[in-house]
């Protein structure tokens, strides 16, 4: 590597750390980007742009539990409506037209979050109803296909599609339940690295997926499965290897292609390493310092955020991001989210558990070679669980069980309750059936009417 560049990666690296806190300010905040498909009277995927007037027209007067909303444009097509901002929840314009996204928080307890995320779900199923239409705790359009026709009219995301082709179409349809917690410098890359790691866990208990297009896909996590199974594969779930440091964060993303470019409020494809956008853009190769020009950073952090691996930080918020869970089912809608912020808690116990599970006899813990062995036993843990869930050989026996143990164990120090959360997911293990395999059956049974029944919001709340 070219020394020039190492030194721009490093300031690179000194700008990203710079967004965390050097610590928490109490116990640690919780949000959530929730995804949720609507679909129509047939199934298929409805246009979210008809639900903005019916979501502003809610009661919102005094003694309304109702957050009031204002209405957010499209920088560059200015007639788009791309989400309502409320100051407890809003909602969001998704890649596809028949999902809708639901951002709430942060709060610092689950139960302040749920408060006011069941009032977004609420008035959301409310607004959709009145058009005959329903929203489902489901992780994919459980009829449409993924289709250029249902691309959102955002600039950037048709950009996108013309860089990646299929494999953004993909999006179109996909719903996932995303959680960000807060964290401070020094454990930003340890969380990361762990983020990642626990997908399979996340995947194993809260896969909902396995039906796309109207027929089973032969994944519990037809999102994830067809994610990490395309071209742009390495964009998505499991990294080969956890990070050193920031450094090696930013040097290893920015050997990945630049999806976009920006120019002025447009977003164009572009293609090129990021390494070499440095080189030509930036003027980093043969340069003998690693001053940072104006665009630099904004030009990293527009390329970090077209890469979606099963963790990622996030320097707007201050967060950790998690992100392999499908949207949980009706009655089950805050399992996925208080199992990530247990796993972000329990981090230290859950890592010393598993270096000792997994460690072959007479391994010495902390051994490099051991955690290297540990990631690529995970990486295929994970694998197996996109295809079937809770039926795939855990990596030793009752690994699920002693995670949750522990997850409980981090949710009950903080002091809430919010262990109680959790009972879907010791349900699931008990039953060794998640989500998706519940859904296999009822599909099973009674078809494409019967998932979409099993997932109506509006039926289960």
């Amino acid at each position: 590597m070219e020394p020039s560049l190492h030194r721009a990666y490093e300031a690179l690296a000194d700008r990203f750390a710079a967004h965390f806190p050097t610590q928490l300010q109490g116990p640690r905040t919780v949000g959530r980007e929730a995804e949720f498909p609507v679909v129509d009277q047939s199934g298929r995927a409805a246009d979210i742009d008809r639900l903005w007037p019916l979501l502003l027209a809610e009661d919102t007067g005094e003694g309304s539990s109702l957050s009031p909303l204002k209405v957010k444009k499209d920088a560059v097509n200015t007639d788009l409506i791309v989400g309502l901002d409320g100051a407890a929840y809003s909602y969001a314009l998704e890649v596809g037209k028949g999902t809708i996204e639901l951002n709430v928080g942060p709060y610092t307890t689950l139960f302040e979050l749920e408060s006011a995320f069941r009032a977004a779900v609420e008035r959301l199923v409310r607004a959709a109803a009145r058009l005959g239409w329903r929203v489902l705790g489901y992780g994919v359009q459980p009829l449409s296909p993924p289709a250029r026709a249902l691309l959102s009219p955002k600039q950037r995301y048709h950009a996108l599609a013309d860089i990646m082709g299929d494999d953004w179409i993909w999006y179109t349809v996909t719903a996932s339940d995303q959680t960000h917690v807060d964290i401070c410098r020094d454990e930003a890359v340890s969380v990361l690295n762990f983020g990642i790691l626990m997908a399979p866990v996340v995947v194993a208990l809260c896969a909902n997926s396995p039906a796309v297009a109207g027929a089973l896909t032969g994944d519990c996590s037809g999102r994830e499965g067809r994610m990490i199974g395309s071209p742009y594969g390495e964009r998505h779930g499991m990294i080969a290897s956890p990070y050193a440091d920031v450094t090696d964060f930013v040097a290893r993303l920015s050997g990945m292609p630049a999806l976009l470019r920006r120019e002025g409020e447009r977003l164009l494809p572009d293609g090129r390493p990021f390494a070499e956008v440095l080189r030509a853009d930036f003027g980093m190769a043969g340069s003998e310092g690693a001053n940072l020009s104006p665009g630099c950073f904004d030009a990293f952090l527009l390329h970090d955020h077209y890469i979606w691996h099963s963790a990622r930080l996030r320097t707007a918020y201050g967060t950790v991001e998690l992100r392999p869970a499908c949207q949980q089912p009706p009655d089950e809608l805050m399992a996925a989210t208080a199992l990530y912020l247990g796993l972000v808690e329990g981090r230290e116990e859950i890592t010393d558990y598993m270096q000792s599970a997994l460690a072959p006899a007479g391994e010495e813990r902390g051994n490099p070679e051991l955690m290297s062995a540990s990631w690529s036993r995970l990486r295929e843990y994970h694998h197996e669980s996109v295809r079937a869930g809770l039926a795939a050989p855990e990596p030793v026996p009752d690994f699920l069980a002693d995670i949750l143990e522990l997850v409980a164990a981090a949710l009950a120090r903080r002091g809430y309750g919010e262990e109680g959360m959790l009972a879907p997911l010791w349900q699931r293990l008990e039953r060794r059936e998640n989500p998706a395999q519940r859904v296999r059956r009822v599909f099973a049974e009674e078809g494409l009417e019967g998932l979409i029944e099993f997932s109506d919001l509006e039926c289960n709340l």
